[in-house]
């Protein structure tokens, strides 16, 4: 099992690498309920879904998971604020990189 402080880097050739949710969670060092709690929060969305034993992540679900995790750690927040929290930082992820394109765009 890996330690709450490391942290997962997944290189682009490792981008469409699924993980089971037996594997999410010896990943995480979590329990399933928790996952299964994330998912309902819409911090993280499995592959696939038809029965809980199916479900399937990729690796960016993976980082997003261990992400959610620290941030609970860390900080002490509930999954309301973990999934606000996730929600905050991807549409500052968002602008940075459009403020990136329009820097590219000036002369």
């Amino acid at each position: 099992m890996m330690s709450k402080s490391e942290i997962v880097v997944i290189d682009s050739q490792h981008e469409h690498v699924l993980f089971t949710l037996e594997e999410v969670c010896e990943r995480c060092g979590t329990h399933t309920q928790m996952i299964v709690e994330m998912v309902e929060y819409g911090i993280v969305e499995p592959i696939e879904q038809p029965l809980l034993d199916d479900w399937y992540f990729n690796s960016q679900a993976l980082v997003r998971l261990q992400r959610a995790q620290r941030l609970m750690n860390g900080l002490k927040l509930n999954l309301s604020g973990v999934a606000l929290s996730l929600e905050l930082l991807d549409e500052i992820d968002g602008l940075q990189q459009h403020i990136a394109v329009l820097r590219r765009q000036l002369p």
